[in-house]
């Protein structure tokens, strides 16, 4: 009688494990066509935040020069992003989806690198858990009333690129910490030195990956030399003086490195758009301190409980000495977990627990390395696990207070969202030594568990995408945003845009408070460096006086007014006192005629109305 080699077995029991991956490749790809479909053109908000990029790029590429000619972001944000998208539209000429097949691009990339990553640290069936979660709750969904927080049309290309630099540059810096060649080395330098191009934040986080990675190489007596110090120095100046070298030919040397380091100077010359914004406060939870502490610790508290008790049932698995009963005790706690998790659990709320759990992670990935004694192959594993832990924290740290998956969450909370699944799949098992089936509670119930609370996300999700029905835009700038009824800044976007795009080419036009997204679909350029008429870029009465010295020198043609919800800024009536477009109004007044309306009072906040002026004849 003939018995498989020890050698066979290893074989075949791979090749399985190979197909169940590449079943899970398929999965991946599966979910990605689904969540695109089902989103296809219903990205981005017709009013808020995404025709700035639309609209920057576009006058990049006709020659524009940035901070010069067009402002950005109230100058808080790096020129990279910008100038990539404006390279992209003069290749292949303006258009929302060309931009959109780009970040199409970037979404797929991510997804690459994130799977990778999670298949080093955790294994292939814990990176197929974590990058569907990635692409199902994050990738293009919409939780909330307003657009843009996905990859297809971001509210900010800055938080998009700068979330694959840092997935690149921790990819990078595990080759680094094996060898420091001096292509690592640079290769590590340019990433960190891109992120200083995009935001702070990014460059935060790619700065604290990047501190980690010198002080485990430090650890292990193995210090960089001279060469691979020196690539990497050149490697982090390359891409900020490659854009002083640019500004250079515009203005003058110090105000050239002043606009290259304007993503990361934000934190010397801009620190009031945290202390002096309520709005911002809130975005980090900073209003209410010390109430959101606690609701952030009780969250935390929760989800260690649950996972407490899922290891306390796997350990129990593996002592029953009877299968009938294993497989029973198996479904009461899955039926259990799965009620729990569609009945009781808040998923739109579970952001409140990442930070708390990549903390503690944290913890025991440090004391892990401390004790690994230098095996090169557990220090692998151990440090990928803690680069990416790292990275989570430091992303989602900018909502420290007030953590969220939806709104900027999409990419802030992204990584701490994938990584809980990661590692209860990935880890738990191994690391309290379990047997087949504690491993099979472990990853049975954590599917329990997170299965129904994504089907509830993306439920909750797909409503909204399903109800954008109103057809905004045309050709490559067609996208769709709720009908009149539920929201009409579609309906009011769509009109105006149409109605002036028949006017003859070369006409200006601002539009207050906001609306890039009329400029930029009407191919009509805002003659001033300010893009928004509002407390979040005028900071001041006097900052609405030098506005309107600046439209008195640069006047458009034409002035567009348009309801928008400002109560996030403290504004019920736009215009309603100095330093809140009061003195603008009454410029415009003053010296522009109605040539048309629809709807209400554009200065009420929920009047859905719009009023077109044109200069009046000297």
């Amino acid at each position: 009688m003939l018995t498989a080699t020890q050698p066979m077995k290893n074989k075949i029991k791979t090749d399985c494990s190979r197909q169940w991956e590449w079943l899970g490749l398929v999965l991946l790809g599966g979910l990605t066509v689904f969540f695109l479909a089902t989103s296809w053109r219903r990205w981005p908000d017709a009013l808020v935040d995404f025709g700035l990029q639309l609209y920057t790029p576009w006058r990049l590429a006709q020659g524009a020069v940035l901070y010069r000619d067009v402002s950005y972001v109230a100058n808080f944000y790096g020129p990279l992003s910008q100038y990539i998208n404006a390279g992209i539209f003069a290749l292949f000429g303006p258009g929302l989806m060309i931009l959109v097949m780009a970040n199409l691009l970037i979404f797929v990339i991510i997804v690459s690198v994130i799977y990778m990553l999670c298949r080093r640290a955790w294994g292939p069936g814990a990176a197929v858990a974590a990058t569907a979660t990635f692409i199902a709750v994050f990738g293009f969904s919409q939780f909330i009333g307003v657009g843009n927080y996905n990859f297809a049309t971001p509210y900010s290309h800055e938080a998009t690129h700068g979330f694959l630099v840092c997935l690149l540059l921790v990819l990078v810096l595990i080759s680094w910490v094996k060898e420091a060649t001096p292509l690592h080395s640079f290769l590590a330098g340019f990433l960190l030195g891109l992120s200083a191009l995009l935001k702070l934040e990014i460059l935060i986080a790619a700065g604290v990956v990047t501190v980690a990675a010198i002080v485990f190489r430090c650890r292990n007596s193995k210090r960089p030399g001279w060469q691979a110090t020196t690539s990497w120095l050149g490697g982090v100046i390359i891409p900020t003086l490659g854009f002083i070298l640019y500004f250079s030919m515009y203005f003058p040397w110090t105000e050239a490195v002043l606009v290259s380091c304007r993503g990361w100077l934000t934190i010397f010359n801009a620190p009031h758009i945290i202390t002096d914004s309520g709005l911002n406060l809130n975005f980090i939870g900073f209003d209410e301190p010390w109430n959101n502490f606690i609701k952030h610790v009780y969250a935390t508290l929760i989800a260690c409980a649950l996972i407490a008790m899922i290891s306390g049932f796997a350990w129990l698995a593996d002592k029953c000495p009877r299968k009938g009963l294993r497989y029973f005790f198996i479904a009461v706690l899955v039926v259990c977990l799965v009620w729990l998790s569609w009945f009781e659990i808040a998923w739109s709320l579970m952001g409140r627990c990442l930070l708390g759990l990549m903390l503690i992670y944290a913890i025991i990935c440090v004391t892990d390395l401390i004790r690994s004694n230098r095996q090169v192959t557990n220090s692998d594993i151990q440090f990928t696990r803690l680069l990416l832990t790292l990275l989570a924290i430091a992303m989602i740290s900018r909502m420290l207070l007030q953590g969220r998956i939806f709104h900027y969450g999409f990419y802030q909370a992204a990584l701490a969202g994938l990584l809980v699944p990661a590692v209860l799949i990935g880890d738990f098992p191994q690391r309290f030594g379990m047997g087949k089936w504690g491993r099979i509670v472990v990853i049975t119930c954590s599917l329990a568990l997170l299965i129904p609370g994504v089907f509830k996300l993306i439920t909750y999700s797909q409503n909204n995408l399903h109800s954008k029905t109103y057809i905004v835009g045309e050709g490559l700038d067609m996208f769709y945003s709720f009908p009149p009824q539920i929201d009409p800044s579609g309906a009011i976007v769509s009109e105006i845009s149409k109605w002036l795009g028949h006017l003859s080419p070369g006409q200006t036009l601002i539009v207050l408070p906001q609306g890039e997204m009329i400029n930029y679909l009407a191919r009509q350029q805002n003659p001033l460096l300010t893009y928004c008429f509002f407390p979040y870029c005028l900071k001041s009465k006097e900052d609405e006086e030098v506005t309107v010295k600046n439209l008195e020198l640069h006047s458009p043609d034409r002035v567009v007014i348009v309801s928008m919800g400002l109560s996030d800024f403290g504004i019920r009536r736009y215009g309603e006192k100095p330093g809140h477009g009061q003195l603008i109004l009454q410029w415009v007044a003053e010296n522009y005629k109605i040539e048309a309306y629809v709807g209400g009072d554009p200065r009420d906040n929920k009047s859905g109305g719009v009023i077109l002026k044109r200069k009046k004849r000297v």
